[in-house]
C-alpha cells in the first residue's frame, strides 16, 4: 500500500514540489491508513499500526508513517535526548533527515544542520572538508551516513576535529563490513558503485577494523557502541529499532 501511494505521488507531483509537500502527504496517509496501534515513534510520538518496511539498496529499515523517521533516526534521537541534556550546547548535524532536524531544533537552542548538496532540509550548506566555522566551535557533532559519500574523508575528519571543542563529542555512523575498508577510486559509475559499495552514491564501504584506525590517525579516539543494546526485543519492536544500531562515539585524542 505504501509503495502504491509513493509511486502515485512521484508520478502526479512535480519533483520540485515533492520535498515541500511531503510532510502533508505523510499526514494524510498516516491518518487514513496507519494511525493507532502499538508502535511508537520516539521522534514525533505518533502511534501507528506498524512501521513501514522499505527495501532500497538492500536495506531492511522501517520508517515512521507519520514523520518518515528511519530506525537509525529514532535510535539516534533517543540516544542524544538521554545523553546530551544541556539544551544550550552547540550542535552541528550533517545532512539530517527532516524529522531529526525538526526534533533537535525543538529541544536544543543552538542546533545547526548542514547539507552541502541541498538534498536534505538544513539551515546551512557547509563543505565538510572545509567547514566555515571557527576552531573549537561545537560541543557535539553528528555525522550519520555522510563519510561514505566523501572522497576526501580524512580531510573531512580533520575538519570535524578542528571545529569540535576539546571536551566535545563526535557521533559517527557509516555502513560497515567485516575486516578492512574497501575503496576503489576508479569506480565512478552509479552502477559500479552500487555493486561495489552498496549504494550508487557511495565511494567506499568502511571495514570494522579500519574505521577506528582512520579516526585515530586524524585526531580522535573512537568507541563503537550499540545504542539500542539496552532495549529488549519487545521494546525494539514497539520503537521500530533494527537489531542493532552501532555508532562510533569519538573524543579528541589527548595528543591533540
Amino acid at each position: 500500500m505504501y509503495s502504491f501511494f509513493k509511486n502515485i505521488y512521484k508520478i502526479l507531483i512535480p519533483k520540485s514540489w515533492q520535498f515541500k509537500i511531503e510532510p502533508f502527504i505523510r499526514k494524510i496517509v498516516y491518518y487514513i491508513i496507519y494511525k493507532g496501534g502499538n508502535t511508537t515513534c520516539l521522534i514525533c510520538s505518533a502511534k501507528s499500526k506498524k512501521f513501514i518496511p522499505i527495501s532500497f539498496y538492500n536495506s531492511d529499515d522501517k520508517i515512521c508513517p507519520n514523520c518518515g523517521a528511519l530506525s537509525r533516526s529514532r535510535a539516534l534521537g533517543e540516544y542524544i535526548r538521554k545523553n546530551f541534556k544541556n539544551q544550550s550546547q552547540k550542535i552541528l548535524d550533517f545532512s539530517p533527515h527532516r524529522s531529526l532536524n525538526n526534533f533537535f531544533k525543538s529541544i536544543f537552542e543552538n542546533y545547526i544542520s548542514s547539507d552541502f548538496e541541498n538534498q536534505f532540509y538544513a539551515q546551512k550548506s557547509y563543505d565538510i572538508t572545509k567547514i566555515n566555522e571557527a576552531d573549537q566551535r561545537f560541543d557535539l557533532i553528528i555525522c550519520f551516513h555522510v563519510l561514505e559519500h566523501i572522497l576526501e574523508d580524512k580531510k573531512a575528519i580533520k575538519e570535524l576535529n578542528r571545529v569540535l571543542k576539546n571536551d566535545g563529542h563526535l557521533l559517527i555512523q557509516v555502513p560497515l563490513k567485516k575486516g578492512k575498508t574497501y575503496q576503489d577510486n576508479s569506480i565512478i559509475s552509479k552502477e559500479g558503485r552500487l555493486k561495489a559499495f552498496g549504494q550508487e552514491d557511495h565511494v567506499r564501504i568502511y571495514g570494522e577494523d579500519s574505521l577506528p584506525l582512520i579516526l585515530n590517525e586524524n585526531g580522535f579516539s573512537a568507541k563503537p557502541i550499540d545504542i539500542v543494546r539496552e532495549y529488549n526485543s519487545e521494546e525494539k519492536k514497539i520503537y521500530g529499532f533494527s537489531k542493532n544500531e552501532v555508532i562510533y562515539v569519538c573524543r579528541k585524542a589527548t595528543s591533540t
